[in-house]
């Protein structure tokens, strides 16, 4: 006996033999198109119980049989009939079928079963249906499209694409809500972190020992390529088997996870700027309503640790078009801060000098450039900064300034805590003044509710306003204040340090053309300084 085309389909329904054969679904059918119909049944998660599926089943049977109609075939899905970019491989499969007039009615259980995308989609289904004398039947409405119901369908259609925009809010409030109270997401946690169920994370016992040598080892300030080999010397492999690589150990470390902290989700937007549903995740971690990172749990490396790898990773990579690329470290003081007077870009060393950059790279045709001695001009600089910043009066805002700019860099969590706390306060603020002119302004808000509302945002408002104050109070100033201690305290730094130092004073530093070879002016005068003043942002 000849087997109908969906049996497979009706079968994983759940439906026995003798129940397809009582309801015409058992042999294959033909006839002319007119006495045919196709059956489009969807449901949008696999974990939905089937048996609802069987019973809007048997309603379009009653309905086909009540009307001498033949199924044709059941078309099965479990696809989201919302999403714009979701190609629903059944769905069009039965268009197709009654386009091409292997039948010429299309059933549907409901409205929202063939399509939540609005009038738009199902207009045009309804437009090349008309054209080939054929129809869309809804069960469970009574809706015929042959029989006039095209503005129901439209009424219907509309309200469903509603009730989609519904339903994808609900859920991701509650996605949301979860990852609030410290749920991890799923996937795959990073090298030396695993899921210890209940959203919850925790050092993997066997992957830990690895991954924490390589925090130490990105702690002291070495690159992730010098870790890469080190660890493949010594045979040690990825999870996945394969070699350890500076992009690897990148991608990894700065993963919130590493610090047992829950990532924050970014949802994709189309060409127009629509939300889709497509999302990523980015290396910062999801905020509670303070500004707090909100952790899940413990991870391979403290809070604390994690800000510090990340500024570590920052400051041996900068922006380009396509991304972010590393730089080489420089190995002198004012390299990339001092400025060619001509092209205005950073002079990089070579040898014992400061050489302007589009001078070496282009020569003579591309800038005129500037050269001087490496040893003197970094003497001077140093001196400079020494006698400006002890010059300062105590009170002296631009102090104050320089300060903050200093500690931020000592203190890359404050610095990040900071600027979590100020995102959170404009958003509250914001907040608060919509709820201002929802009650005030356009009276839709009773009287109890905003005040209880208004209470709660005020009082997290003072909490963060008064978080923000401790956050911009500046550490000890003295030695900054004192020439001697300043002095010891500029000869000891290390490279790096002294060159954020400078960064934390000066805000332009050219290097004027000299009078010709052998010019005796001290360098003093041609060196062109920008100091930071108040209120400057970085």
């Amino acid at each position: 006996m000849e087997r109908r085309e969906d049996a497979d389909e009706l079968l994983s329904l759940g439906f026995t033999e003798d129940d397809l054969k009582s309801m015409g679904l058992w042999e294959p059918v033909s006839g002319d198109p007119s006495d045919l119909m196709d059956v489009y049944l969807r449901r949008s998660k696999k974990q939905e119980d089937v048996a609802t599926l069987r019973g809007h089943l048997r309603d379009v049977v009653r309905w086909a049989q009540a009307n001498d109609l033949k199924i044709r075939h059941v078309w099965l899905e479990q696809r989201s009939a919302s999403k714009v970019h979701v190609r629903r491989d059944e769905f069009e499969a039965a268009k197709a079928a009654v386009l091409a007039r292997r039948s010429l009615t299309l059933g549907v259980w409901k409205t929202d079963r063939l399509d939540r995308r609005g009038m738009g989609e199902v207009g045009s289904l309804l437009d090349e249906l008309d054209k080939r004398r054929a129809r869309l039947v809804s069960i469970s409405e009574g809706l015929d499209s042959s029989k006039g119901g095209r503005m129901v369908f439209a009424i219907l259609s509309e309200r469903a694409r509603d009730e989609a925009k519904d339903i994808s809010l609900r859920v991701q409030i509650g996605l949301d809500s979860h990852r609030i109270l410290g749920r991890a997401p799923g996937g795959r946690p990073p090298y030396g972190v695993q899921h210890l169920g209940d959203g919850k994370v925790g050092p993997h016992p066997k992957e830990y020992p690895t991954a924490r040598i390589i925090a130490e080892a990105l702690l002291k300030g070495d690159a992730g390529t010098t870790i890469s080999h080190r660890l493949t010397a010594d045979g040690a492999t990825t999870r996945t088997g394969r070699h350890w690589s500076a992009n690897a150990i990148s991608r990894m470390a700065q993963s919130p996870l590493w610090a047992g902290l829950v990532p924050y989700r970014e949802r994709h937007t189309d060409e127009f700027g629509n939300p889709i549903d497509k999302w990523g995740w980015k290396a910062e971690p999801l905020l509670d309503g303070d500004g707090h990172p909100v952790s899940c749990g413990t991870g391979v490396v403290s809070v604390t640790e994690w800000y510090a790898i990340r500024t570590h990773f920052n400051s041996r990579t900068v922006a380009g078009a396509i991304g972010r690329h590393g730089v080489r470290s420089a190995n002198k003081i004012l390299t990339g801060i001092m400025r060619c007077p001509h092209c205005r870009v950073g002079m990089v060393s070579g040898g014992d000098s400061y050489r302007c950059r589009t001078r070496m790279e282009g020569g003579p045709a591309a800038c005129l450039g500037v050269r001087t001695s490496a040893a003197r001009v970094d003497w001077a600089v140093g001196e400079m900064w020494v006698t400006h910043v002890s010059a300062l009066e105590p009170d002296d805002p631009v102090l104050h300034e320089i300060a903050r700019r200093w500690l931020a860099y000592q203190d890359p969590e404050r610095a990040e805590r900071q600027r979590h706390v100020s995102a959170a306060l404009d958003d509250a603020e914001r907040r608060m003044a919509e709820l201002e002119d929802s009650y005030y302004v356009q009276g839709r808000m009773k009287r109890d509710r905003f005040e209880t509302m208004s209470s709660g945002l005020t009082s997290q408002i003072e909490n963060q306003r008064a978080e923000l104050r401790e956050l911009h109070r500046q550490g000890d100033l003295t030695p900054l204040l004192d020439g001697v201690l300043l002095g010891e305290a500029w000869e000891a730094a290390e490279l790096v340090d002294k060159r954020m130092l400078l960064r934390c004073a000066i805000d332009d530093l050219t290097l004027l053309p000299s009078t010709g070879q052998g010019d005796r002016r001290p360098i003093e005068d041609r060196l062109s300084v920008t100091w930071v003043s108040a209120g400057d942002e970085r």
